[in-house]
Order: structure tokens, then C-alpha cells, then sequence
């Protein structure tokens, strides 16, 4: 007879940047149909929002440390000078925790633990000798050529990951373009895990402008209404935190936060103007909505840009102006065959028949009857 109890199972989220929270999101969801004992760590910026859309999953506070790279490897000073700032007790807050995970499971120590780039699951599994899976998408840096983007190299990336997490069972890397991790068997490639997303008849004249609130950069913010300002042939929807009173009465511009209306709007939208973020971009690919895009002065959203005009999807802004704009949707019909070839080509397999297939043969995670 096999092990017919439920899998003791902690999942650790890197809740900075609102695409780590959607992938988990799928991810639990899968988990919840699975016979296991589900332990979700968060932190205090997540808490309201797990709650609210898994109430019954138990759930412990974490503090993420904020560790700052650079072409070199770990900025150990900046790094210091932030915890310093945040003043946090950081191994406190650790103990706290893993004190908390044992009374979740009864003093039991958990069967598997399964890291969102969060680093005090990590460490918990570590400590505990249990096995530890990485489950996230900047892991791909670890099988990239160093190409250098600007003053950035891929450094900055592969230190971060190596500090958080030397050692790992098994990786599973979701990534929107194609990579290769060559023979590494502790390595599963993913396509995008993307919820699931409705695609409608196009609306012409709607534009989705998405500002991500994770940073405090506002000057592309800026420039990019400038730039649309004047284009009063579309309708965009602007999804931001920010507030930007000069153009508040525009005719040609609507103001919303991020929510349940995003979908809709995604859904039958024209195109969409953001940042490089993988998430956004994945569920852009999935819907066939061709991208305007810019970078934050980050190794991965300047990664992310290149491989996205490298597969001709959409374009990187440069000026942003409006002739930049003009030459962009001149080319919308393109960049929307392109996205339907590229689908074809490379997400072959849905994202959750590739992983729980996995999971099951390497760590014995199986559906409920």
C-alpha cells in the first residue's frame, strides 16, 4: 500500500510584483485538488488578499529580505544600509516563523516545501532536511547566455539566486520564450502558468496602459500619457496607483485601480502598453494583444523586452513619442499572427499537465479521488 495520508506541503510567496501572487494563485489552486496539508507563507503585504481568496489554507507571516546585486554579485553594503532602514530583526522573524510552521503540523516536520523565490521557506527546508523545490520564473537566468543589456549583465540575477537558494531538489522554471537547461534532470521547463484568461472579438479603440506599483520611477509613467494624449481615436484604460491630476479630465483617458475589471479589459483590448514584466507579458502572448513595452533598469525587464522583439510580439519604446506609437500600431495585424505562430511553436503543453504529472512521479503529490 502506498502513503495514503495527506502531504505535508509549505508554499513560500514573493509577493513583489503582482505576478508572483497570480501564478501561486494557480498553483494553490491545482494543490487544493491534491491530498495535501497546505501551509502558505506571506507577508504582510499578501495577508488581506490570500485570505480573502483562500480563507480555509492556513496561512504565517514572513518577512522577505531585501537583498540588493550588481554586475559583480551582492551589494553587500546597499544591502546592509536597507536592513538597517527596514529595521527588522530578520533571523527573529525567521524562527517566528519556522516555530510556526511545526504548530501547523502538529510538531511534524513537512514532506515538501516549495519556494516562489521566497528565501525563508528555503531556509526552513534546509534546516529541516526536507525537500526543497524552487517554483518560480527567474531561475532561467541560471541557464542564459550573459548577453549585456545596457550596463547590466546577468550577474545580478544568478548571485540572487545563489544566495537564496544554493541548493534545490528540482526547479520548475515557467518561462513565456523557449529555453534549454540541456541534461539537468532537477530541472522541468514550463510554459507561462497563466490563469485561465477569455479571449473576445477585438475592440479596436480600447488600449490597456498598465503602471506597475512596484516602483517609485514615474517618469516613464509620465511621458507614456504625454505620448497617447493626443490620440483620440482610442480609449485607454489606465490601471495605476498613482494619481496624475493634470490629466484626470482627458477625454481619450480612464483612471482604474488594479482589479477584476483588468481581465475584462485584457480580454478583447487592441493592444497594451506596460512594463517588461513576465506575467503581463505571458497573458499578452496567450490572448494574441500585441505589447508596447519599457524596461525598468533591471537585468530581467530588459530581458524580457529583448526577447520579445526578438520574436517580433511587440516593441521595445526607445523615444516614446508619437510617431514611436504610429509606427507601433501600424503593425498590430503582424504582431498578432506572430503571437498565434510563436503559441503554436513553443506552448505546445498546457503548464499544469507538465507540472502535476511531475509532481507526482518525483514527490508522490496526487489528486484526491
Amino acid at each position: 500500500m502506498g502513503d495514503l495520508r495527506k502531504k505535508r506541503v509549505v508554499l513560500g510567496i514573493c509577493d513583489i510584483g503582482n505576478g508572483h501572487i497570480s501564478r501561486q494563485k494557480c498553483i494553490i489552486e491545482e494543490l487544493m485538488k491534491c491530498k495535501v496539508e497546505l501551509v502558505l507563507a506571506v507577508t504582510p503585504n499578501s495577508i488581506m488578499y490570500f485570505n480573502r481568496v483562500f480563507p480555509n489554507i492556513k496561512k504565517i507571516l514572513i518577512n522577505i529580505p531585501w537583498i540588493f546585486c550588481n554586475n559583480i554579485g551582492v551589494d553587500f553594503e546597499g544591502t546592509l544600509k536597507k536592513y538597517i532602514k527596514n529595521r527588522k530583526d530578520q533571523f527573529k522573524s525567521f524562527l517566528q516563523f519556522a516555530a510556526n510552521v511545526q504548530k501547523c503540523f502538529g510538531g511534524k516536520v513537512p514532506d515538501l516545501v516549495i519556494s516562489d523565490y521566497e528565501p525563508n521557506v528555503a531556509q526552513l527546508a534546509y534546516a529541516m532536511n526536507v525537500p526543497l523545490i524552487c517554483m518560480e520564473q527567474q531561475s532561467k537566468f541560471l541557464y542564459l547566455d550573459n548577453v549585456e543589456l545596457g550596463d547590466l549583465t546577468i550577474n545580478e540575477e544568478i548571485a540572487r539566486l545563489k544566495y537564496f537558494f544554493p541548493k534545490v531538489d528540482h526547479r520548475y522554471i515557467s518561462s513565456f520564450f523557449p529555453i534549454k537547461a540541456g541534461d539537468n534532470a532537477n530541472v522541468t521547463i514550463l510554459p507561462p502558468i497563466l490563469k485561465r484568461l477569455s479571449k473576445r472579438e477585438i475592440d479596436k479603440s480600447k488600449v490597456v496602459v498598465y503602471f506597475s506599483p512596484y516602483t517609485s520611477d514615474t517618469d516613464k509613467f509620465e511621458r507614456i500619457l504625454e505620448m497617447v494624449k493626443n490620440f483620440t481615436d482610442y480609449r485607454f484604460m489606465i490601471y495605476s496607483q498613482c494619481d496624475f491630476e493634470r490629466y484626470q479630465n482627458s477625454p481619450n483617458m480612464v483612471f482604474k485601480r488594479l482589479g477584476d475589471s483588468f481581465n475584462d479589459d485584457i480580454s478583447d483590448c487592441s493592444f497594451i502598453i506596460s512594463s517588461s514584466g513576465h506575467q503581463l507579458i505571458s497573458e499578452s502572448i496567450c490572448l494574441d494583444i500585441p505589447l508596447l513595452i519599457y524596461s525598468f533598469p533591471t537585468y530581467e525587464q530588459r530581458y524580457n523586452a529583448k526577447m520579445v522583439e526578438e520574436y517580433q510580439l511587440g516593441k521595445r519604446m526607445e523615444r516614446f513619442d508619437e510617431a514611436e506609437l504610429l509606427e507601433f500600431t501600424s503593425k498590430l495585424d503582424d504582431y498578432r499572427e506572430n503571437m498565434e505562430m510563436f503559441k503554436r511553436k513553443h506552448w505546445k503543453t498546457s503548464w499544469n499537465d507538465i507540472l502535476m504529472s511531475d509532481l507526482k512521479e518525483r514527490f508522490g503529490i496526487t489528486y484526491s479521488e
